[in-house]
């Protein structure tokens, strides 16, 4: 990628529930020492841990991330290939990620034994804080 390229990117959008590709104009900085990337992690992570926001393990946000950025339908069985986890992981991860709101369980008309993990609009808030968030911190 050149320095400044134009990608389509997923933007989260509340109104419609879902994400939705949008042209955005990206500038890459030169690339992070590993001290200033871990530096930037530690700004982020400060900031979500200030904030109201329940905290999530690492799992349960690319978890979440996964179902909201890349297409469906998505289910236990497909999250734990694609994230190189256990079905209980995922089971456990969806269990409070319901709770919170963030994500509910959806019949999987395709296959009667399985249930579809779907999008909320509690989870598209997170988000879109998350994401502010990080661009708040980025150097």
């Amino acid at each position: 990628m050149s320095a400044t390229e134009t990608l389509f990117a997923p933007r989260l959008v509340a109104s419609t529930g879902h994400p939705q590709l949008a042209p955005v104009q990206l500038e890459r900085p030169a690339k992070l020492s590993r001290k200033d990337s871990l530096a930037f992690w530690h700004r982020v992570t400060l900031q979500m841990v200030r904030s109201d926001a329940p905290d999530l393990s690492a799992r349960q946000l690319a978890m979440l991330m996964s179902i909201y950025l890349e297409d469906g339908p998505h289910t236990v069985r497909s999250l734990a290939k694609h994230l190189g986890v256990t079905k209980a992981a995922i089971s456990r991860a969806t269990d409070s990620l319901s709770k919170l709101g963030y994500l509910e369980r959806k019949p999987d008309h395709r296959d009667k034994r399985s249930v579809v993990l779907a999008r909320t609009s509690a989870g598209i808030h997170f988000l879109s804080e998350f994401a502010d968030t990080i661009q708040s911190e980025r150097p």
